[in-house]
């Protein structure tokens, strides 16, 4: 049968084993959050910007419909920008005659017909322009919305090694536990198995002393309780 100091010292060896456990859990539990957390980050913004890319080449879908809704537009605008007409009056002297004024009308109506044509034809001739300069407008804010997107993601992976390192100083105190525990432990077991006192006390008194320290480990050990509680949950 061993000596208490043995049993003592084993006692400890396995709390030592279980604070080291429970701590590295910490630091495990506490890395895989942070890569989790990044990949999040990383993926929503991989989201906008493929949804900002995609808004970018849609510019470009139907150019021929929309380079026609823009010609009307542009013609219709310029067929506006005409003078307006002056009266028979004030053009011509009053005529009494059907046939200088049916003549007059007609006149009238085929310069009304020159005009709109002329503006419907500039607006064909700068419709191409003006769809190609309001898409490269677009363009050029979306692929600088694209840029600060970039730039987040370049923030958000340099912040990583940080969260990283933090996370690794999780379950500190249970780490010092640990190793307090496995060096008593340790010169403990030793000293048992060779008959000796630890540090030239006697073999009784040594073993009531460790005893009393490995008594807290052993009760935590043996009824499941966590020894990350003893050190708020660090």
């Amino acid at each position: 049968m061993c000596d208490p100091l043995t049993i003592a010292g084993i006692a400890l060896t396995a709390g030592s084993t279980v604070a080291n456990t429970v701590a590295q859990g910490k630091v495990t539990k506490a890395r895989d959050d942070a890569l989790a957390a990044e990949r999040i980050r990383q993926g929503g913004l991989d989201q906008e910007a493929a949804a900002l890319n995609t808004q970018s080449q849609d510019l470009y879908q139907d150019f021929g419909g929309q380079q026609d809704a823009a010609a009307t537009k542009l013609g219709d605008y310029f067929a506006g920008q005409t003078a307006a007409e002056p009266t028979t009056a004030e053009a011509l002297p009053t005529s009494g005659s059907n046939v200088t004024v049916q003549e007059e009308k007609k006149q009238r109506d085929k310069a009304r017909t020159e005009t709109n044509a002329s503006g419907a034809a500039l607006g064909s001739l700068r419709a191409f322009g003006d769809v190609l300069g309001t898409a490269g407008r677009e363009q050029a804010r979306d692929a600088s919305l694209i840029g600060q997107i970039g730039g987040f993601k370049t923030g958000s992976s340099g912040v990583l090694p940080l969260e990283l390192d933090a996370a690794s100083q999780k379950g500190g105190g249970l780490k010092l536990l640990g190793d307090v525990l496995g060096g008593f432990g340790g010169v403990a077991t030793s000293a048992g198995l060779s008959g000796k006192g630890v540090f030239g006390i006697g073999a009784a008194p040594a073993a009531n002393a460790v005893t009393k320290i490995a008594a807290p480990v052993a009760s935590a050990s043996s009824s499941g309780l966590r020894l990350g509680s003893l050190f708020g949950g660090r």
